[in-house]
């Protein structure tokens, strides 16, 4: 519409030149629609120069930031002639877990530099997970405002990995309990060392009261119950301490910034749940998909955990045909627990989850979903746990 303006506002301009000329001074109005038309016939020139002459990379100041931080995309532009260029405006997209440091992804400027310049956009982090930087289109100006023509061959895209946070939650009893009641001793076991060896043949276990800081997973809550209160076992032996955690990061029909939250509730609620477990003393597998495949990371201290942050830093929504694990992940029957950014308008992929996944499902608060199955669990933004009824 600026062109088409410009344009009009061009033409009127002759159009008056040839007036005066015609009226009041035939030099005059011929001189003014000579320096109109060469004005025209450089800016053109220089338009197609500036088109074929300038080459554009771009660039990331890291590959690697936190949730939160800021960093810049870098366009260097490679000029091959003396002039200054004509005007050329840029427009970036990114993903949603990325926005404009200043609200702005489209610039125009002119390139001055004899070799070439640069210039260094603002952006900033906000959700984590991998994600990508691309030049949308490059187009060149003329001086006039007349014409314009589009870079057809664009810059590779950038990707950044953006740290997941790993949330201190405190200890969440209610669904450590339903976790550990899970993956614990089996509290079948009683007191007394006599009644566990005539029924299993293998010692059972001594117990006293509760300490503060006791691993939950000693916590004998059968017993617990009849004595009302916290028993714990004196032998540290687990029978079954691990937890299957799997990923579930379905692409939304219509990626946007409400998307990318829940993925990234997602990702960090599990990471929370993990930290706790941890804190309790039980170990587990996490199941999740990234650079084209299934793959599996056993998260037993605070080290593995934070290799595992790392690694989810890439992570992007999975494709259709890739959200089914394709590999056994629970051979021996331990517990599972599935965290899904699903959300309310996704039915058709939770559909597909549930027929899949047995266990305790997670999903967001925020997601608009209810209870569809008895062990179901939401997760907050401030990462608390509540299951669903």
């Amino acid at each position: 519409m600026e062109t088409v303006k410009n344009l009009i506002s061009f033409l009127a301009c002759l159009a008056l030149s040839v007036g005066l000329g015609y009226m009041i001074s035939g030099s005059g109005g011929i001189f003014i629609a000579v320096l109109l038309i060469m004005a025209l016939i450089t800016s053109l020139l220089m338009l197609a120069l500036s088109h074929t002459s300038i080459d554009i990379s771009m660039g990331l100041s890291g590959n690697i930031v936190n949730k939160g931080d800021k960093l810049t995309a870098r366009l260097d532009f490679n000029k091959k002639f003396f002039f200054p260029s004509t005007f050329i405006e840029v427009t970036l997209s990114v993903t949603p877990n990325i926005e404009g440091g200043d609200g702005s992804l489209a610039y125009r400027f002119i390139c001055t530099g004899l070799r070439g310049d640069s210039i260094e956009i603002p952006l900033k982090a906000i959700l984590c997970g991998g994600a990508e930087v691309s030049v949308d289109s490059i187009s060149f100006t003329d001086y006039l405002g007349l014409f314009s023509m589009k870079k057809k061959t664009l810059p590779e895209k950038c990707k950044v990995k953006i740290l997941p946070r790993i949330p201190d939650t405190g200890s969440q009893n209610e669904v450590l309990r339903s976790v550990s009641q899970n993956i614990s001793f089996d509290d079948s076991d009683e007191e007394s060392n006599e009644t566990s060896s005539a029924l299993t043949g293998v010692p059972g276990y001594e117990h006293r009261s509760y300490v503060p800081g006791d691993p939950l997973k000693r916590v004998n809550w059968k017993l617990s119950s009849k004595k009302d209160q916290l028993m714990v076992r004196l032998d540290e032996k687990v029978t079954s301490s691990s937890q299957i955690f799997r990923m579930d990061l379905p692409t939304s029909p219509t990626p946007d910034l409400i998307s990318y939250t829940m993925m990234d509730i997602t990702i960090e609620g599990s990471l929370a749940m993990l930290s706790m477990l941890i804190r309790s003393g039980y170990e587990s597998e996490y199941n999740y998909f990234i650079d084209g495949k299934w793959e599996m990371a056993e998260i037993a201290d605070e080290a593995s955990l934070i290799q595992l942050q790392e690694r989810l830093a890439g992570i992007m929504p999975y494709p259709d045909e890739n959200r089914m694990v394709d590999h056994e992940i629970n051979e021996k029957g331990k517990a599972m627990i599935c965290f899904t950014s699903c959300t309310g308008q996704m039915t058709a992929q939770l559909t597909e989850l549930m027929e899949n996944c047995e266990g305790t499902l997670v999903v967001v608060k925020e997601s608009g979903l209810g209870a569809v199955r008895n062990d179901m669990w939401t997760v907050s933004r401030e990462f608390e746990f509540e299951k669903l009824t």
